[in-house]
Formats: C-alpha cells, structure tokens, sequence
C-alpha cells in the first residue's frame, strides 16, 4: 500500500500507529515491503509457470509440499528466497526436478559450465549454504553442489529425495546420518554413496570446525 507519513508517500506493507503526549495517536512507523531481488524474481517466476502449466493451485501445492500457502505467495512474488529443502519439496510436489527452479549454467557447444555459482541456503532454519553446480544438468539426470558447513549456523533438516546421492568430503569432517544406518564419520578425502529415497542429513560432528563437501545426485 502507499501511505502518507508525516506528509510524505511511502510504500509499505503495514502501517503500525503509536500513541503520542496526552494519548493522541499521531506517531508512525511503516514497515517497508522489502525490494525482490532478480534472483528471487527468477526463481519465483519459475515455480509460477510450473505451477500453472501443470494447473495446480497454490492451495494444493501447499497441500501437497507441506509448505504454508502465504509462504508459496511469496516465493512466487519474489518476495523470499527458498532454501534447497523448499525447493526440493515444491519440486516433489509438482513432479519435476529441483533444477527446474534454478538458474541453468552456461553452455558452449557440448560443455557447460558455472562461472558464478548459485548460492542458496540448505534448509530454513539453518544459515548453511550450497553453492549450486549442476542444477539439474541437461537432462535433469544430475545435480552437483558444494555444500559449506560454519560451525553456529544451525542444525541442517532431513533429506529424502528419487535418485542416489554421493558424497565426497573436500575439507574438514562431516557426519553422515542415513535412517536405519550406523552415523559415519567422514574426513577429508573420504566419501560415501547410499539411496537418497531413505531419510538423511550430513552435519558437523560435535565440536567440529567448518568443512566442504561434493555432493552429486543421480535422479531416477
């Protein structure tokens, strides 16, 4: 909306009025909408057509990725950024692959290539990052991503997705959990490769100081 504060039109998304002397109401503060970034407008845009081409309401995608509505509002409006978990569980939801909703690479000839990866966030409640690879690749067969673990930043959620997962460990040591498996220890220069359909995470170890990993994801 666009308001008049103090004589002067702002843009704002709500308007909160405090009392002032002797209980007059005459004290503003608009709460500024805040700016979508190209990124955010990009992706945004992506869940919409796929959304509407495969005529799916923004009731039953709620429904159906266990993601509230006004949240899929926002994402659509470039409003927020969703994490790798949003992304993988719109993606789910609307039977494609997560590399449908992010920036594809560069492409010369029979090679493609990043030059400035996509960086996204994990999950969101956690403050981890990936840096985004492969998106999807030219089949949507792989996906790549270089995932960044800071000790502080939040505890990273649980993963199931079609497809297999490998993991290699660049620097640092990462725990791989995997439902139904013992925990593994995993250290620089070591790697792993279970079913990414059986529920998993990979964190720090208690204690643990920050570390890098490959991940690379085969679809089914």
């Amino acid at each position: 909306m666009t308001t008049l504060i103090n004589g002067v039109l702002r843009r704002c998304e709500t308007v909160r009025v405090h009392p002032g002397p002797r209980g007059r109401w005459d004290t503003f503060t608009c709460v500024s909408r805040p700016e979508p970034t190209p990124e955010a407008l990009e992706v945004g845009r992506a869940i919409r057509e796929c959304r509407t081409a495969r005529r799916v309401s923004m009731a039953v995608l709620a429904t159906r990725s266990g993601l509230s509505q006004p949240f899929l509002s926002q994402l659509e409006r470039g409003l927020a950024t969703p994490s790798l978990s949003s992304i993988y569980r719109i993606a789910e939801a609307l039977d494609v692959t997560p590399g449908t909703f992010l920036r594809p690479p560069e492409r010369a000839g029979v090679v493609s290539h990043e030059s400035d990866p996509q960086v996204i966030r994990v999950s969101e409640a956690a403050g981890q990052v990936a840096r985004v690879l492969i998106p999807g690749g030219r089949s949507g067969l792989m996906e790549a991503y270089e995932h960044h673990f800071e000790p502080g930043r939040g505890e990273r959620g649980w993963f199931s997705h079609p497809g297999e997962d490998f993991l290699y460990v660049l620097e640092g040591e990462v725990l791989l959990e995997v439902e139904g498996e013992e925990p593994l220890l995993l250290r620089a220069g070591r790697s792993a490769h279970h079913r990414g359909d059986v529920p998993h995470r990979c964190s720090l170890p208690e204690g643990g100081a920050a570390a890098r990993t490959l991940l690379v994801i085969a679809n089914a």
